[in-house]
């Protein structure tokens, strides 16, 4: 397939633990592979995950994923993508080379999550994060609101709760299946708790305050 296609000059990384890293005006061999791996030998911060690459057929915009997995600086699975919605994808992408988007509204736009709304991709789907992505965990993840509703029914605001107690609240919880670390389920308790009193103060729904080493109260 590579011998009708055109490739762009943008590359966009998704690391499994060092996020997303842009590559404009890349010039490489022309060819999809080597272009991907010469990159990857090149990119010490990196783990796992894939890149994604505009390319162009018969004038139809469309999109390559490349996937790479741990120690490795070859590309494993690849995709190629020309629904509609991968033409969405691209136009974002070129809306930021073309200085018509900035680099934050773009990484917005493509986020993991947001991709696999608009691309019908197995390798988006498999794709895991080690540790929550933090915009994703304080603004979006479910369990915080669940959190705070069940707290408060149950203990009301400004009275003290047995520390163990929250902690239980906490272990009921079921962790995403695309995430490997859950800031609510690291191995240290008070990390827990920190990571929970961040996403409360800010969605402004409350706060923790510790009262003693056994209570706390939610303000």
């Amino acid at each position: 397939m590579q011998g009708d296609l055109q490739l762009t000059d943008t590359v966009i990384l998704y690391d499994r633990d060092f996020g997303v890293s842009i590559f404009q005006n890349f010039r490489g061999y022309d060819n999809l592979r080597d272009d991907a791996e010469w990159l990857l030998e090149r990119t010490s911060r990196k783990s796992r995950g894939f890149l994604m690459r505009i390319v162009i057929k018969n004038g139809k915009r469309g999109i390559w994923i490349g996937e790479y997995t741990q120690g490795e600086k070859q590309i494993g699975r690849q995709e190629f993508i020309f629904e509609d919605s991968a033409e969405t994808v691209s136009r974002m992408i070129s809306d930021h080379v073309n200085r018509k988007i900035s680099e934050e509204d773009l990484l917005e736009k493509i986020r993991i999550e947001n991709l696999r709304k608009h691309l019908n991709s197995r390798i988006l789907r498999d794709f895991k994060h080690y540790y929550c992505p933090s915009h994703r965990f304080l603004y979006e993840c479910p369990y915080v609101d669940k959190i705070y509703s069940k707290l408060t029914e149950k203990y009301g605001k400004d009275k003290r709760i047995p520390y163990s107690l929250v902690a239980e609240e906490i272990e009921r919880i079921e962790t995403c299946d695309d995430v490997i670390v859950c800031p609510l389920s690291v191995s240290n308790l008070l990390e827990r708790l920190l990571n929970l009193n961040r996403a409360f103060k800010t969605r402004r729904l409350g706060e923790i305050k510790f009262i003693t080493p056994d209570f706390i109260k939610l303000l």
